[in-house]
């Protein structure tokens, strides 16, 4: 009997691993997110700051907000004399679908790449602590019927743009155009020297 519930129980594991779906791009881009705030927090050295932003979309801002305030006191008109000021200036997120063969019977994978942008500067006590950009990198390989729903409808930032990447064949073919260019202008330069 004992024997019966281990394989009703691997049973449910693998159904369980089956159908696990992939993050969503809006996950994805609210960890990267979070590790740059997170990388933020280690550079300031002062429990409160001063924040001024420049970022268009309230979303990120907020995100990036409640993330920095785990580790500080924010404030927003009256500093005190020992905050720090942190500014944020630019976010930019870019999503990129890949298409590619893959496994045995090369069936066709995605490869999802994530990349999250922020332009950052802190100032304390007058010196610049720093003042740079912030870039985070993610990629997986995703079905091609699941990007309906890992992107969000609501937020552009989710949506990504399908690149395709150049094949073995087209970078010979390219290679063998360029040469027989530079073959056929060396040839007509030398006929018509003659």
């Amino acid at each position: 009997m004992a024997d019966f519930f281990r394989k009703i129980f691997l049973f449910f594991v693998c159904m369980n691993f089956s159908f696990a779906q992939s993050q969503t791009n809006f996950e994805i881009i609210d960890s990267l997110i979070n590790s740059i705030a997170d990388e933020i927090s280690t550079y300031i050295k002062s429990e409160k700051i001063k924040i001024e932003s420049n970022l268009q979309d309230k979303l990120v801002e907020n995100r990036i907000l409640s993330s920095l305030l785990k580790n500080f006191s924010l404030f927003f008109d009256d500093i005190p004399d020992d905050a720090s000021v942190v500014r944020l200036d630019a976010f930019s997120s870019k999503i990129n679908y890949i298409p590619q063969s893959k496994g045995l019977f090369k069936g066709l994978a995605i490869r999802r790449n994530i990349e999250v942008s922020l332009y950052c500067s802190a100032v304390e006590n007058g010196k610049v602590l720093f003042s740079r950009d912030f870039k985070r990198e993610y990629f997986d390989y995703i079905k091609p019927d699941e990007i309906q729903d890992l992107e969000d409808e609501n937020f552009k930032f989710t949506h990504g743009k399908f690149v395709r990447e150049n094949s073995i064949f087209d970078k010979i073919i390219e290679g063998l155009i360029i040469a027989s260019s530079i073959g056929i202008a060396i040839y007509l330069l030398f006929a018509v020297r003659k």
